[in-house]
């Protein structure tokens, strides 16, 4: 059986461009769920509009930012 890979190598570009791509994604999506009448369509873009917010979370939650740091090797503050 075939296992799942666990590390990935991305740049920070890739990354920036999966962000924006998944901004754009969400914008399509509640612009469909506000013009649509629909309550149940609404709910089902609702859902994935919350998906894909938690993936956005997740994703920044993942990133190391770096501060300035002083001879000590703790941040600036």
């Amino acid at each position: 059986m075939s296992k799942h890979q666990k590390t990935f190598q991305l740049t920070i570009r890739h990354i920036d461009l999966i962000e924006d791509a998944l901004r754009d994604k969400i914008g399509c999506l509640a612009q469909v769920a506000i013009a649509s009448g629909d309550v149940a369509a609404s709910a089902g873009n609702d859902a994935l509009i919350h998906e894909l917010n938690e993936l956005l979370g997740s994703l920044h939650n993942q990133k190391i930012f770096y501060s300035q740091v002083n001879r000590t090797g703790v941040p600036a503050g």
